[in-house]
């Protein structure tokens, strides 16, 4: 008889936004569940995340094909080859509670996007003597201080200083590594320099390694939100593709983040550090 523990499963926890279809999820959390749960206590566990009682709760995934799967036998094993649960599969948590009775859920997660919102113009806020920015200009502080360095300047030593940093790690497209000393995300460099408008001033000039990861681990599909200015000169964001990958394989990290090495990919390695329910 095998007495060996099964290995957890990385999986991405879904809440939908049945109120917003085309936008973002109400939730979206990386956990790891055990297969020898069964059904019934997924679903307890997922209660504290989701806000959702799990007697209203309706689980589903779906196949390699696109297929959806119901995981609705409370009583079966999350190992059931019918569920066919994998590394970064994607359980959606279905709220079958009617609309008005979902005042529970998490403010920070519900839909604000009908929501109108408020923002000062930039120059009435100069003009406030009790605001931060008021303070700085008082204490001389950031753009006010006389002896601060100038934009440009700080541009120019934040990229000398990654392009060393670059240089220093070897780190070259092609290659492998692996991201802040995380073994749940080994991939491949497909990118390094500099992306305008990526963080804003606040980022300008900084150098950034574009990895193609091995596992659904990551942020995006090789696209980042840039910050642009607009026909009035206001800020705004739009998309812009430094790399082809698949969604959710594709991060970005400041060299110093990035460690080159031969790294196998991952095909039986568990991580560890990923959050448990």
């Amino acid at each position: 008889m095998s007495l060996q523990t099964p290995i957890d499963i990385p999986v991405q926890v879904i809440v939908p936004n049945d109120s917003n279809p085309s936008g973002p999820p109400l939730l979206s959390a990386e956990r790891r569940i055990t297969p020898s749960w069964t059904v019934s206590q997924l679903k307890t566990k997922l209660e504290p995340i989701t806000g959702i009682p799990a007697s209203s709760q309706s689980l589903r995934t779906r196949s390699l094909d696109g297929t959806r799967i119901q995981i609705d036998d409370e009583t079966t094993l999350l190992s059931d080859p019918r569920y066919g649960l994998r590394r970064g599969t994607e359980i959606e948590v279905i709220d079958l509670r009617p609309k008005h009775e979902r005042q529970n859920l998490n403010f920070l997660s519900a839909d604000l996007s009908a929501v109108e919102k408020y923002q000062m113009p930039e120059s009435q806020y100069e003009k406030l003597e009790d605001s931060v920015l008021a303070w700085k200009r008082r204490q001389k502080l950031g753009r006010f201080d006389p002896h601060a360095k100038s934009q440009d300047l700080v541009v120019a030593e934040r990229r000398e200083k990654d392009e060393k940093e670059i240089g220093a790690r070897g780190i070259k497209e092609g290659l492998r590594c692996r991201v802040g000393r995380d073994d749940g995300k080994r991939g491949v460099v497909r990118f390094t320099g500099e992306i305008p408008g990526l963080g804003g001033q606040r980022e300008a000039g900084c150098l950034w390694v574009g990895v193609e990861l091995d596992e659904p681990v990551g942020r995006n599909d090789g696209s980042v939100a840039v910050e642009v200015e607009d026909e009035d000169g206001k800020a705004k964001h739009e998309k812009r593709r430094v790399f082809q990958c698949q969604d959710k394989y594709g991060v970005f990290a400041r060299p110093e983040k990035v460690e080159l090495g031969d790294f196998p990919p991952l095909d039986d390695l568990v991580d560890e550090d990923m959050e448990e329910l």
